[in-house]
């Protein structure tokens, strides 16, 4: 789900709600998910993703961390790998986390 974030009318009703998100465009999120893979083996961790969420000031982040990677891990390995996991990690930040990957900011 990318969205173009400088039209407001295209935000989901979800969106809408939330008083407070970080937009990003697909770039900034990839390189912050390549920043977040702190050994460079092109896999996030739950305690990679961590210390990620602890730069974005999110409360719970352990529990918020742990629910990520179970709910976004399709090959049951632990870790977040490869292309397809880390597109549902787009969505899944935008849902849980306000975290807005847009086209263009």
């Amino acid at each position: 789900m990318t969205i173009e974030c400088s039209n407001p009318g295209h935000h989901p009703h979800f969106l809408l709600r939330h008083k407070r998100f970080t937009k990003m465009t697909r770039e900034e999120f990839d390189k912050w998910l390549d920043a977040v893979d702190s050994n460079r083996d092109g896999k996030i961790t739950q305690e990679e993703l961590y210390a990620a969420l602890k730069v974005l000031g999110l409360h719970l982040k352990t529990l918020k961390a742990w629910i990520a990677i179970k709910a976004i891990d399709r090959n049951h390995n632990k870790v977040i790998d490869g292309n397809a996991e880390r597109e549902l990690l787009i969505d899944y930040a935008a849902k849980h986390w306000d975290i807005i990957v847009c086209d263009k900011i």
